[in-house]
Order: C-alpha cells, then sequence, then structure tokens
C-alpha cells in the first residue's frame, strides 16, 4: 500500500467509524438497542481497520480484522487482551442482532458499549 493510498484509506475508514457511532448514539437514544449493536461493531470494525493501515496492513474479512489486530496490538501489549476479547464480543452481538431471534440486549449492555 502505498504512502498515499493509505493516509486516504485510514480517513476513509476513520469517517466511516464515526457515521457508524453517530448512528448507534441516535438509535440507543430512541431505544432501538438491537439495532444499535451492528451500529456500534461497525464502528469499532472500522477503528481498527484505520488501526490496521498504519501498519500497511490490510485485512480482508471481519476475521481478518481480529486476527490481525490480536497479533499485531494485542500480542506486543499495545493493547490490552479485553480490546481483543471485546471486539470479539461484539462481533458475536452484532451477529446474534442481525441474524437471532432472541437477542435481547439492555440499554445499560449498549451505553456500556458506546462508552467503550
Amino acid at each position: 500500500m502505498k504512502e498515499e493510498n493509505k493516509r486516504e484509506n485510514i480517513k476513509e475508514e476513520l469517517s466511516h467509524a464515526d457515521e457508524s457511532l453517530h448512528a448507534a448514539r441516535i438509535l440507543i437514544d430512541a431505544k432501538l438497542f438491537r439495532e444499535s449493536i451492528p451500529k456500534l461493531y461497525y464502528t469499532m470494525f472500522h477503528t481498527l481497520r484505520a488501526l490496521l493501515f498504519t501498519k500497511g496492513l490490510e485485512p480482508r474479512s471481519h476475521g481478518g480484522v481480529s486476527h490481525y489486530f490480536n497479533i499485531h496490538f494485542v500480542t506486543p501489549e499495545l493493547f490490552s487482551r479485553e480490546h481483543g476479547r471485546f471486539f470479539n464480543r461484539l462481533m458475536k452481538y452484532r451477529h446474534e442482532a442481525d441474524y437471532g431471534l432472541s437477542c435481547e440486549i439492555t440499554d445499560q449492555d449498549c451505553n456500556e458499549w458506546l462508552k467503550r
């Protein structure tokens, strides 16, 4: 990845993350908790992709983002293990919110995740 492309990709990912965070807040305020989970997840997903781009890493999947983040940032202790676990938990909840029939998310859950 060329330096110019890297900067553009980082900027675009962070813009996506900001939009997802804004949407999550709107959904939480509207008490649409289940609908807010994917937006909370994508906030972190796009932020992590931007972080990975800083090292020239280009993950091609959701699992790839988790894998690269853990290898390049959690294992060398640049981020805590809890950060890696939190992303994986959000990925699971996003899947359940999108496809599950009995996904129960509270406003307390959403507000805690929003803070993170």
